[in-house]
Protein backbone atom coordinates (compact mmCIF):
# COMPACT_ATOMS: atom_id res chain seq x y z
CA UNK A 1 0.00 0.00 0.00
CA UNK A 2 1.02 3.43 -0.69
CA UNK A 3 1.79 5.60 2.45
CA UNK A 4 -0.17 8.61 2.93
CA UNK A 5 1.61 12.17 1.60
CA UNK A 6 0.93 15.95 2.94
CA UNK A 7 -1.42 17.51 1.53
CA UNK A 8 -3.68 14.75 -0.39
CA UNK A 9 -5.18 11.43 0.60
CA UNK A 10 -3.35 8.37 0.04
CA UNK A 11 -4.12 6.33 -3.12
CA UNK A 12 -2.10 3.61 -4.73
CA UNK A 13 1.36 3.67 -6.52
CA UNK A 14 2.57 6.24 -3.78
CA UNK A 15 0.75 9.19 -5.41
CA UNK A 16 -1.83 11.53 -3.58
CA UNK A 17 -5.45 11.79 -4.63
CA UNK A 18 -4.32 15.69 -6.03
CA UNK A 19 -1.38 14.26 -7.76
CA UNK A 20 -3.63 11.43 -9.34
CA UNK A 21 -6.13 14.50 -10.51
CA UNK A 22 -3.52 16.49 -11.69
CA UNK A 23 -2.62 13.56 -14.02
CA UNK A 24 -5.78 12.73 -14.81
CA UNK A 25 -6.91 16.43 -15.58
CA UNK A 26 -3.63 16.73 -18.25
CA UNK A 27 -4.73 13.20 -19.85
CA UNK A 28 -8.26 14.83 -21.16
CA UNK A 29 -5.95 17.85 -21.75
CA UNK A 30 -3.76 15.97 -24.21
CA UNK A 31 -6.89 14.36 -25.55
CA UNK A 32 -8.85 17.60 -26.14
CA UNK A 33 -5.47 19.54 -27.82
CA UNK A 34 -5.35 16.54 -30.14
CA UNK A 35 -9.19 17.14 -31.30
CA UNK A 36 -9.39 20.92 -31.63
CA UNK A 37 -9.49 21.08 -35.25
CA UNK A 38 -10.93 17.64 -36.25
CA UNK A 39 -12.89 16.90 -33.60
CA UNK A 40 -14.49 19.82 -31.80
CA UNK A 41 -17.26 18.06 -29.92
CA UNK A 42 -15.09 15.63 -28.37
CA UNK A 43 -12.21 18.40 -27.57
CA UNK A 44 -15.57 20.35 -25.47
CA UNK A 45 -16.06 17.30 -23.52
CA UNK A 46 -12.27 16.20 -23.09
CA UNK A 47 -12.14 19.52 -22.00
CA UNK A 48 -14.83 20.15 -19.62
CA UNK A 49 -13.56 16.91 -18.03
CA UNK A 50 -10.30 18.44 -17.73
CA UNK A 51 -11.47 21.66 -16.02
CA UNK A 52 -13.47 19.94 -13.66
CA UNK A 53 -10.85 17.00 -12.28
CA UNK A 54 -8.50 19.48 -12.45
CA UNK A 55 -9.90 22.53 -10.95
CA UNK A 56 -8.19 22.55 -7.90
CA UNK A 57 -4.97 20.65 -8.89
CA UNK A 58 -3.64 22.10 -12.32
CA UNK A 59 -2.24 25.51 -12.29
CA UNK A 60 -4.05 28.81 -12.89
CA UNK A 61 -2.23 29.42 -15.76
CA UNK A 62 -3.31 26.12 -17.81
CA UNK A 63 -6.38 26.18 -15.88
CA UNK A 64 -7.28 29.73 -17.90
CA UNK A 65 -5.58 28.34 -21.61
CA UNK A 66 -8.31 24.98 -21.11
CA UNK A 67 -10.67 27.55 -20.38
CA UNK A 68 -9.56 29.95 -23.39
CA UNK A 69 -9.61 26.95 -25.62
CA UNK A 70 -13.45 25.67 -24.27
CA UNK A 71 -14.66 28.99 -25.66
CA UNK A 72 -12.39 28.38 -28.93
CA UNK A 73 -14.45 25.34 -29.72
CA UNK A 74 -17.68 26.70 -28.80
CA UNK A 75 -17.55 30.01 -30.50
CA UNK A 76 -17.11 27.52 -33.69
CA UNK A 77 -21.14 25.73 -33.22
CA UNK A 78 -23.45 27.90 -34.23
CA UNK A 79 -26.56 28.44 -32.54
CA UNK A 80 -24.95 28.03 -28.61
CA UNK A 81 -24.66 31.79 -27.65
CA UNK A 82 -25.58 31.56 -24.45
CA UNK A 83 -23.45 28.72 -23.78
CA UNK A 84 -20.38 30.44 -25.58
CA UNK A 85 -21.34 33.38 -23.19
CA UNK A 86 -20.93 31.75 -19.89
CA UNK A 87 -18.00 30.01 -20.68
CA UNK A 88 -16.33 33.07 -21.79
CA UNK A 89 -17.74 34.64 -18.68
CA UNK A 90 -15.81 31.77 -16.69
CA UNK A 91 -12.44 32.14 -18.47
CA UNK A 92 -12.15 35.68 -18.62
CA UNK A 93 -12.50 35.54 -14.17
CA UNK A 94 -9.86 33.14 -14.65
CA UNK A 95 -7.27 35.17 -16.80
CA UNK A 96 -8.41 38.74 -14.53
CA UNK A 97 -5.31 37.90 -12.07
CA UNK A 98 -3.35 36.91 -14.86
CA UNK A 99 -3.73 38.97 -18.04
CA UNK A 100 -5.63 42.09 -17.89
CA UNK A 101 -5.59 41.52 -21.84
CA UNK A 102 -7.07 38.54 -21.91
CA UNK A 103 -9.68 38.73 -19.62
CA UNK A 104 -11.05 41.94 -21.60
CA UNK A 105 -11.07 40.44 -24.58
CA UNK A 106 -13.06 37.03 -23.05
CA UNK A 107 -15.55 39.77 -21.80
CA UNK A 108 -16.22 41.16 -24.89
CA UNK A 109 -16.85 37.65 -26.31
CA UNK A 110 -19.18 37.20 -23.76
CA UNK A 111 -20.90 40.29 -24.12
CA UNK A 112 -20.85 39.93 -27.79
CA UNK A 113 -22.53 36.67 -27.55
CA UNK A 114 -25.15 38.04 -25.42
CA UNK A 115 -25.55 40.60 -28.21
CA UNK A 116 -26.77 38.52 -30.88
CA UNK A 117 -28.21 36.35 -28.84
CA UNK A 118 -30.74 39.06 -28.20
CA UNK A 119 -29.78 39.39 -24.74
CA UNK A 120 -29.44 43.14 -24.41
CA UNK A 121 -29.87 44.11 -20.57
CA UNK A 122 -27.35 41.09 -20.11
CA UNK A 123 -25.08 42.36 -22.87
CA UNK A 124 -25.31 46.04 -21.90
CA UNK A 125 -23.53 44.79 -18.33
CA UNK A 126 -20.71 43.05 -19.93
CA UNK A 127 -20.02 45.47 -22.32
CA UNK A 128 -20.18 48.92 -20.27
CA UNK A 129 -17.46 48.08 -17.29
CA UNK A 130 -14.59 47.76 -19.62
CA UNK A 131 -15.94 50.43 -23.01
CA UNK A 132 -16.29 52.65 -19.61
CA UNK A 133 -12.85 51.99 -18.10
CA UNK A 134 -11.24 52.92 -22.22
CA UNK A 135 -10.02 49.10 -22.52
CA UNK A 136 -9.69 48.56 -26.19
CA UNK A 137 -8.10 45.32 -27.19
CA UNK A 138 -8.76 45.28 -30.81
CA UNK A 139 -7.66 47.52 -33.09
CA UNK A 140 -10.06 50.31 -34.07
CA UNK A 141 -11.91 48.79 -36.45
CA UNK A 142 -13.08 46.04 -34.84
CA UNK A 143 -13.56 48.42 -31.62
CA UNK A 144 -15.86 50.72 -34.14
CA UNK A 145 -17.82 47.23 -34.23
CA UNK A 146 -17.75 46.21 -30.74
CA UNK A 147 -19.07 49.91 -30.00
CA UNK A 148 -21.46 49.48 -32.70
CA UNK A 149 -23.34 46.30 -30.97
CA UNK A 150 -23.10 47.88 -27.60
CA UNK A 151 -25.24 50.83 -29.43
CA UNK A 152 -27.52 48.16 -30.46
CA UNK A 153 -28.36 46.62 -27.29
CA UNK A 154 -28.73 50.20 -25.50
CA UNK A 155 -31.15 51.28 -28.36
CA UNK A 156 -33.02 47.87 -28.11
CA UNK A 157 -33.75 48.93 -24.04
CA UNK A 158 -34.63 52.37 -24.74
CA UNK A 159 -31.57 54.09 -23.61
CA UNK A 160 -31.25 55.98 -27.42
CA UNK A 161 -28.95 59.03 -25.85
CA UNK A 162 -26.24 56.34 -24.83
CA UNK A 163 -26.59 54.49 -27.81
CA UNK A 164 -25.95 57.82 -30.00
CA UNK A 165 -23.18 58.23 -28.20
CA UNK A 166 -21.74 54.57 -28.44
CA UNK A 167 -23.00 54.72 -32.51
CA UNK A 168 -20.81 57.89 -33.06
CA UNK A 169 -17.85 57.15 -31.06
CA UNK A 170 -17.30 54.19 -33.21
CA UNK A 171 -17.69 56.36 -36.30
CA UNK A 172 -14.85 58.51 -34.84
CA UNK A 173 -12.60 55.63 -34.28
CA UNK A 174 -12.82 54.53 -38.01
CA UNK A 175 -13.30 58.30 -39.60
CA UNK A 176 -9.38 58.46 -40.84
CA UNK A 177 -9.82 55.13 -42.67
CA UNK A 178 -10.66 54.88 -46.47
CA UNK A 179 -11.36 50.91 -46.10
CA UNK A 180 -14.22 51.62 -43.60
CA UNK A 181 -16.39 54.16 -44.81
CA UNK A 182 -19.21 51.57 -45.46
CA UNK A 183 -19.35 51.27 -41.32
CA UNK A 184 -18.61 54.75 -40.53
CA UNK A 185 -21.29 55.62 -42.64
CA UNK A 186 -23.42 52.99 -40.85
CA UNK A 187 -22.67 54.06 -37.62
CA UNK A 188 -23.97 57.59 -38.14
CA UNK A 189 -26.65 56.80 -39.96
CA UNK A 190 -27.85 54.70 -36.60
CA UNK A 191 -26.67 57.44 -34.35
CA UNK A 192 -28.49 60.10 -36.45
CA UNK A 193 -31.80 57.57 -35.67
CA UNK A 194 -30.77 57.12 -32.15
CA UNK A 195 -30.75 61.02 -31.83
CA UNK A 196 -33.95 61.02 -33.30
CA UNK A 197 -36.19 58.90 -31.23
CA UNK A 198 -34.91 60.96 -28.25
CA UNK A 199 -36.34 64.11 -29.95
CA UNK A 200 -32.37 65.46 -30.63
CA UNK A 201 -33.83 67.13 -33.84
CA UNK A 202 -30.49 69.56 -34.68
CA UNK A 203 -28.02 66.53 -33.44
CA UNK A 204 -30.30 63.66 -35.79
CA UNK A 205 -30.07 66.02 -38.65
CA UNK A 206 -26.59 66.69 -39.15
CA UNK A 207 -25.88 63.08 -38.24
CA UNK A 208 -28.39 62.31 -41.19
CA UNK A 209 -26.97 64.88 -43.55
CA UNK A 210 -23.19 63.32 -42.53
CA UNK A 211 -24.44 59.75 -43.30
CA UNK A 212 -26.17 60.66 -46.43
CA UNK A 213 -22.67 62.52 -48.26
CA UNK A 214 -20.74 59.54 -47.10
CA UNK A 215 -23.27 56.71 -48.47
CA UNK A 216 -23.20 59.60 -51.84
CA UNK A 217 -19.31 58.41 -51.91
CA UNK A 218 -19.99 54.95 -52.07
CA UNK A 219 -22.64 55.09 -54.95
CA UNK A 220 -25.49 53.96 -52.54
CA UNK A 221 -28.25 55.44 -53.67
CA UNK A 222 -31.23 53.87 -51.96
CA UNK A 223 -29.24 54.43 -48.66
CA UNK A 224 -28.27 58.15 -49.24
CA UNK A 225 -32.33 58.65 -50.13
CA UNK A 226 -33.73 57.15 -46.84
CA UNK A 227 -30.71 59.31 -44.57
CA UNK A 228 -32.01 62.36 -46.86
CA UNK A 229 -35.65 62.14 -46.84
CA UNK A 230 -35.20 61.68 -42.91
CA UNK A 231 -33.03 64.51 -42.57
CA UNK A 232 -35.78 66.86 -44.53
CA UNK A 233 -38.14 64.95 -41.72
CA UNK A 234 -35.69 66.76 -39.20
CA UNK A 235 -35.84 70.14 -40.73
CA UNK A 236 -39.48 70.09 -40.76
CA UNK A 237 -40.16 68.91 -37.37
CA UNK A 238 -37.33 71.11 -35.96
CA UNK A 239 -38.68 74.75 -37.32
CA UNK A 240 -42.53 74.45 -35.65
CA UNK A 241 -45.31 75.59 -37.41
CA UNK A 242 -45.47 79.12 -37.99
CA UNK A 243 -41.75 79.69 -39.51
CA UNK A 244 -41.50 81.16 -42.71
CA UNK A 245 -38.41 78.96 -43.90
CA UNK A 246 -38.85 75.68 -45.29
CA UNK A 247 -35.16 73.99 -45.97
CA UNK A 248 -36.81 70.80 -46.10
CA UNK A 249 -38.54 71.72 -49.50
CA UNK A 250 -34.66 72.54 -50.64
CA UNK A 251 -33.49 69.37 -49.16
CA UNK A 252 -36.15 66.99 -50.69
CA UNK A 253 -36.03 69.51 -54.11
CA UNK A 254 -32.49 68.74 -54.51
CA UNK A 255 -33.02 64.77 -53.75
CA UNK A 256 -36.02 64.33 -56.33
CA UNK A 257 -33.81 66.55 -59.11
CA UNK A 258 -31.09 63.84 -58.05
CA UNK A 259 -32.88 60.66 -57.98
CA UNK A 260 -34.77 61.79 -61.48
CA UNK A 261 -31.07 62.69 -63.05
CA UNK A 262 -30.28 59.01 -62.30
CA UNK A 263 -33.30 57.55 -63.17
CA UNK A 264 -32.27 59.04 -66.73
CA UNK A 265 -28.68 57.97 -66.47
CA UNK A 266 -28.43 54.92 -64.82
CA UNK A 267 -31.90 53.76 -64.34
CA UNK A 268 -32.31 50.73 -61.91
CA UNK A 269 -35.64 49.11 -59.87
CA UNK A 270 -34.26 50.75 -56.79
CA UNK A 271 -33.72 54.21 -58.33
CA UNK A 272 -37.81 53.61 -59.69
CA UNK A 273 -38.43 52.83 -55.91
CA UNK A 274 -36.56 55.80 -54.29
CA UNK A 275 -38.43 58.18 -56.75
CA UNK A 276 -41.95 57.05 -55.79
CA UNK A 277 -41.00 57.06 -52.22
CA UNK A 278 -39.44 60.52 -52.16
CA UNK A 279 -42.14 62.19 -54.34
CA UNK A 280 -44.77 60.56 -51.43
CA UNK A 281 -43.21 61.26 -48.57
CA UNK A 282 -42.87 64.96 -50.45
CA UNK A 283 -46.59 65.13 -50.61
CA UNK A 284 -46.52 64.23 -47.25
CA UNK A 285 -44.32 67.00 -45.99
CA UNK A 286 -46.55 69.55 -47.78
CA UNK A 287 -49.93 68.22 -46.27
CA UNK A 288 -48.61 67.90 -43.09
CA UNK A 289 -46.97 71.66 -43.26
CA UNK A 290 -50.30 72.62 -43.81
CA UNK A 291 -52.09 70.53 -41.29
CA UNK A 292 -49.39 71.29 -38.17
CA UNK A 293 -50.67 74.85 -38.42
CA UNK A 294 -53.61 73.61 -36.79
CA UNK A 295 -52.41 71.56 -34.62
CA UNK A 296 -48.58 71.31 -32.08
CA UNK A 297 -47.95 67.99 -31.89
CA UNK A 298 -45.62 65.78 -34.47
CA UNK A 299 -46.49 62.92 -35.64
CA UNK A 300 -44.83 59.50 -33.52
CA UNK A 301 -43.07 58.53 -36.35
CA UNK A 302 -41.42 60.06 -38.98
CA UNK A 303 -40.67 58.09 -42.65
CA UNK A 304 -37.52 57.52 -44.38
Amino acid sequence: MGQGMPGGESVGDGYSAGDENGIEAQRYADLAAARLLYRPADAEQHLRQALSIGASVLPAEQLARLSSQLVMVISGQPGRELELAVAAMNAAARWEPISDADAVHLSFVAARALHRAGRDEAAVAVFEPPIMAGKTPYPAAEMAVVRGQYAQSLRRLGRFRAAAQQFAEGARLVREDPSRVELRADLIWAAAIALDNCDEDAQALVAYLRAARLWGTLGRVGARARCLRSAAWAQRWSLGADADDRPWLTTMGALLAELEQLAVTAPSTEIANELVHTRSQLADMRQDDDDQRGRSTPPAHRPG
